[in-house]
């Protein structure tokens, strides 16, 4: 009977070769869910002003997990580095060429990806936009609309329709850097964690990159030294390691928000969090047949609710959002509202992809012929 047990525990992990798959969608389920919580109830004269209900949690406690959401980013970034990383060492990239040969690749599927998001928001809400106001108007206008569609407003300082827009310039620039620092991580090995904690103080680079790149930097370093494979398969007692991690998130709530961790340890501190957080994904949601189907359908429609959520909760529907004024429901409100936009996106993706998929599919037979 234990060896069954034993047998189906050892079923339900991830190997080494599946977590970037498996592994990131749930860490990216748990983001998201941060997100949209951080989004809708961290400020409280938002929340005073919608009249929100926070029970049966004290203001205190619920306010601290509100703001602890903002971690979000940070998830989203570890994982992105790791997940490109494991792709390079899958490929045995040792070159600076063979790092980048498919980031061309990569960032054109996020620019599909934005691209078509952007068009199906304002086909659906074109009339509630007063594009003029929003991007000023003549050439200058449609030039500011055009560098939105493509993702690029943050990297331009450009107006843009929806200020979560931004995260588009740091998930280009991190496709571009990460095989690069790869490389880095592959020369000088363990040494990499503390000339990659040096380097935002030595090179001139933006804020939003200074902000997360400790965050991408232990992404790589996961990656490369195989930590969270090796922490899966250790010979810790799955039963020890899971009250360790809920330890760990635990303290981190607080001391996220301590005001010195805030002001001057935050890019430090969210690099260690979000790694707590991805193992929790890996090591314990995982483990759960149901709850971690849902978290991995959550994480593969986590893109798109990130991008159109502000929608409903800032933009255009806010009062209906908060309508009920009990958090809980507003949650759920905001949650259901982006998953549906997003799986009508999905759905309207279908005909694009099997297009690709045929032009594929003749390619190969004319490359065998």
């Amino acid at each position: 009977m234990s060896d069954n047990k034993n047998e189906k525990q050892k079923n339900m992990r991830f190997t080494p070769g599946t977590f970037p798959k498996a592994g990131s969608d749930i860490a990216k389920g748990i983001a998201i869910l941060f997100m949209l919580f951080y989004h809708l109830f961290s400020t409280p004269s938002s929340n005073l002003s919608m009249s929100v209900n926070y029970a049966p949690l004290p203001e205190s406690v619920f306010l601290l997990i509100a703001k602890y959401g903002n971690i979000c980013v940070s998830v989203f970034v570890f994982l992105t580095a790791y997940g490109i990383s494991r792709k390079l060492q899958l490929q045995n990239a040792d070159t600076l060429k063979e790092c980048y040969r498919d980031s061309l690749r990569r960032s054109g599927k996020l620019f599909f990806h934005f691209v078509f998001m952007f068009l199906v928001c304002n086909l659906i809400w074109f009339r509630y936009f007063d594009y003029a106001s929003y991007y000023g108007p003549g050439k200058q206008g449609v030039l500011s609309f055009l560098t939105d569609a493509l993702g690029l407003a943050q990297f331009f300082n450009t107006p843009t329709l929806n200020l979560t827009w931004w995260y588009m310039a740091l998930a280009y620039t991190l496709v571009f850097i990460v095989p690069m620092l790869f490389l880095l991580c592959r020369k000088i090995g363990k040494a990499f964690p503390a000339v990659a904690f040096l380097l935002p103080f030595l090179l001139p680079v933006g804020n939003d990159l200074t902000r997360y790149f400790f965050v991408m930097a232990l992404g790589i370093f996961c990656a490369e030294e195989n930590i969270i494979e090796t922490i899966l398969k250790s010979k810790i007692p799955h039963g020890v390691r899971i009250p360790i991690w809920i330890l760990l998130f635990a303290f981190s709530v607080p001391a996220r928000e301590n005001a010195f961790v805030q002001d001057h340890l935050l890019y430090l501190a969210d690099a260690v969090f979000a790694f707590i957080i991805v193992m929790i994904a890996a090591d314990i949601i995982s483990c759960i047949p149901v709850v971690r189907t849902v978290f991995a359908f959550l994480g593969r429609h986590s893109m798109n609710i990130f991008f159109v959520h502000t929608f409903f909760y800032l933009i255009l529907y806010r009062e209906y959002v908060y309508y009920f004024r009990y958090a809980a429901v507003t949650f759920l409100i905001l949650l259901g509202l982006s998953l549906m936009l997003s799986l009508v996106i999905e759905g309207l993706k279908q005909p694009v992809y099997l297009i690709n998929r045929k032009i594929a599919k003749k390619r190969n037979e004319k490359t065998r012929s």
